[in-house]
């Protein structure tokens, strides 16, 4: 997770991985289609995210097939988890493009009918995300610290447990900020589209929906403030990332600016819980039972695909940060150890999804 090529930064390992697939007879896709399917409306960053990794994610698999995005909303994303899961071809010609539901999987929440290592993950990209509230707030906000002055305001997310209404939640929570959460936004334009109305005040947005739903609009003209970012946590330390995202500080950092004191507790545990997991939101998996040969064909393609030019450039494009990702045998790591915390954070947990 060191914001570098896989390849580069895992070394031998890399390319061990990369080796081992090569050894099974590569699947030609040759006058297929592959269809991603994203868990969430269109038009969203998650969907525009796709889109740019299948842009010439086609040129390195065997065949050039036809890639297209498929939405699958529903179930606040669990609808196209559970299929992929469930009912997903097996011929390599399905797979999911989205996040893991790790804190529904925690919970037991209905709904969440799938199993993460059972999956046959392809890899995994990671963003970081951002905050943001309007600028009205409190009489005006003249500064970021001027947050604290705030309360009772709205929280908009997608769904309970949903990294698009935890990332506020849980920073507002920590910093004893009142607020009232509402859910049932299908995507970041719907979203955006009631904090412009002054429906809700305040939302969370992965890096793209930063770039694309707010930095350029309601941030650049003052309607809105970005507080803060959360990124993937570096054993105990969150990710520096300044230079994509000027001075708007990590939420870390800023938490310390304005109390004094290092986050600690039960629900500072959630946070880095939930973070290391979330940030790894673009996971392209395969349902369980597809053939290894397929497995790696499509690992080695989605590896091949991050160290060409032209697929950083083109998340570059509309994010100024450089994507992180791991290929698939190290992606499976991320899966597992999601029940390793404590009782306390639980309840926590528990307490602002249910």
């Amino acid at each position: 997770m060191n914001g570098k090529l896989p390849c580069l930064a895992a070394g031998l390992a890399c390319f061990g991985l990369l080796s081992a697939g090569t050894q099974a007879a590569a699947q030609d896709f040759s006058g297929k289609t592959i269809e991603l399917i994203v868990p969430a409306g269109a038009g969203g960053g998650l969907s525009r995210q796709a889109q740019r990794f299948a842009k010439t994610f086609v040129d390195h698999i065997p065949g050039k097939p036809t890639i297209k995005v498929k939405n699958m909303a529903g179930g606040g994303g669990q609808k196209g988890i559970n299929f992929v899961f469930n009912r997903a071809k097996k011929d390599g010609t399905q797979m999911l493009w989205g996040p893991m539901n790790f804190s529904g999987l925690l919970l037991g929440l209905k709904g969440v009918k799938y199993v993460p290592a059972e999956f046959n993950p392809v890899g995994v990209t990671g963003i970081a995300f951002v905050t943001v509230v309007r600028s009205d707030l409190a009489g005006g906000l003249k500064s970021r610290e001027d947050l604290l002055k705030a309360k009772n305001f709205v929280v908009g997310g997608r769904i309970p447990g949903g990294a698009l209404g935890l990332y506020s939640r849980m920073s507002f929570d920590m910093l004893g900020i009142p607020y009232r959460f509402a859910v049932g936004y299908k995507n970041q334009p719907k979203l955006k589209a009631a904090l412009m109305q002054n429906e809700i005040q305040a939302i969370s947005t992965g890096d793209i929906g930063y770039w694309v739903f707010y930095k350029k609009d309601l941030v650049k003209d003052g309607r809105a403030i970005d507080m803060y970012y959360h990124s993937p946590f570096d054993g105990d330390t969150p990710r520096d990332m300044g230079k994509s995202y000027g001075d708007m500080p990590n939420f870390v950092s800023f938490y310390k600016k304005v109390t004094g004191k290092t986050p600690s507790g039960p629900k500072y545990e959630v946070y880095k819980w939930f973070t290391s997991r979330q940030t790894w939101a673009m996971w392209m998996m395969l349902p369980p039972g597809t053939p290894d040969n397929i497995v790696a064909t499509l690992r080695k393609a989605y590896a091949a695909n991050w160290n060409d030019q032209r697929t950083v450039d083109n998340f570059m494009k509309a994010s100024k940060a450089r994507p992180f990702w791991l290929p698939g045998e190290e992606a499976t790591k991320v899966l597992s150890g999601y029940k390793n915390i404590s009782p306390e954070a639980v309840a926590y947990l528990k307490s602002i999804i249910r």
